[in-house]
């Protein structure tokens, strides 16, 4: 297996719901991203993710992670090439 340790480096992020940016970090936690293979080795990646405070106070949403422009996606454990891949196969 190969493990490639990563972090976001964004300064602010768009919550999902609203769209409002925010820069106010709520915590943060690794996430365990399963991706395509190299070298006929599996590849993970654990990356370091931030979870933002939503800024406007009647957006349903308190709070959100940041999701990573090709790479991430919400609630997924599976890389964005990982999922064209298996996509693409189905």
């Amino acid at each position: 297996m190969v493990l490639v340790r990563a972090r976001a480096s964004a300064e602010r992020a768009a919550c999902p719901v609203c769209g409002t940016v925010s820069a106010r970090v709520h915590s943060r936690y690794v996430r365990r991203l399963a991706d395509t293979a190299v070298g006929g080795r599996s590849l993970v990646i654990e990356l370091r993710v931030r979870r933002f405070r939503c800024r406007e106070r009647v957006c349903p949403q308190a709070t959100f992670a940041e999701q990573v422009d090709g790479l991430t996606f919400r609630h997924r454990w599976r890389s964005t090439g990982l999922q064209v891949v298996l996509q693409r196969l189905a």
